[in-house]
Parts: C-alpha cells; structure tokens; sequence
C-alpha cells in the first residue's frame, strides 16, 4: 500500500465513524490541513507516529509483515474477527479434517 491509499483507508474510516476532519485533528494532535492532504493523496509525506495517531483516533491499526506476504485465510479471519458479530476464530482446515474423520468412522 502507497501513501495514498493509505489516505483514502483513513478517509473511509474516518467517514465510517462520523468524525469530521477538525474532530480527528483535535484528537490525533496533526492539523486539519495535513489531514486533508493525507486523505487526497497530495501529502508528500507523513512520520510514522502522525499516521498511527490518525489511525488510532478512526480505529485503523498498521500491521507489519515482511515483504511479498500474501494475504491468508487466518488474516482474513483474524480481522473478521474484530467484529462482535463473528463466532470467534476457528480454522477451516482443522474443521473439514474432523469432519472428514468422521464420517469414515460412520462407514
């Protein structure tokens, strides 16, 4: 991900939960105007402590991983699992084998 689909996140986010940007300034301590420019994709640059501060007044986290990480069915279940309204986290593969198990026991 560039800078700015970085902004366009936070933009989403921040829309998401009705925060205008003047109320994301007072909170995050980074002025309305970089936060514009950062929603825009015209801010040039941003320190890494301003964008979690940003991130953290919208409810965004960064998550670091190592270069050409492919996205995983546990990521996909770790983030939907943020939600309250998911079952808590279960592995699919784990499943399928129990079940596979199973019904050759049955047999």
């Amino acid at each position: 991900m560039n800078l700015a689909e970085l902004g366009e996140a936070f933009r989403s986010a921040r829309m998401a939960a009705n925060l205008t940007q003047q109320q994301v300034a007072d909170m995050s301590g980074v002025t309305r105007g970089r936060i514009s420019m950062f929603e825009t994709g015209t801010l040039p640059e941003i320190g890494a402590v301003k964008m979690l501060s940003l991130f953290d007044a919208v409810g965004l986290e960064l998550i670091a991983r190592r270069p050409g990480h492919q996205r995983t069915l546990d990521d996909v279940l770790i983030e939907s699992a943020d939600s309250d309204d998911t079952p808590p986290r279960q592995r699919v593969r784990a499943n399928a084998l129990q079940r596979l198990k199973a019904t050759e026991g049955k047999s």
